[in-house]
């Protein structure tokens, strides 16, 4: 098991945890409830990958996440 992502955000570590999930990579989110039961603790909400086998494929899919979507067009 190992730790793939951590956001001030819940919603984003929702998020990339549905993608991984689709992905077929066995993940789960901790601090969650604590980040919103003490509003200023230190406790981000994280998302960790059961299988460490699946961590190349998850880093991809996490590095894919955090790129910036680009504005251009399809080239003609």
């Amino acid at each position: 098991m190992k730790r793939i992502f951590s956001s001030h955000s819940s919603a984003e570590v929702g998020l990339l945890g549905s993608q991984l999930q689709a992905a077929g990579i066995p993940c789960e989110l901790r601090n969650e409830a604590l980040s919103q039961a003490i509003p200023g603790a230190p406790f981000d909400p994280e998302l960790w990958i059961l299988n460490d086998e699946d961590y190349p494929e998850a880093s991809d899919l996490v590095a894919a996440f955090r790129a910036p979507a680009s504005n251009e067009g399809p080239k003609q």
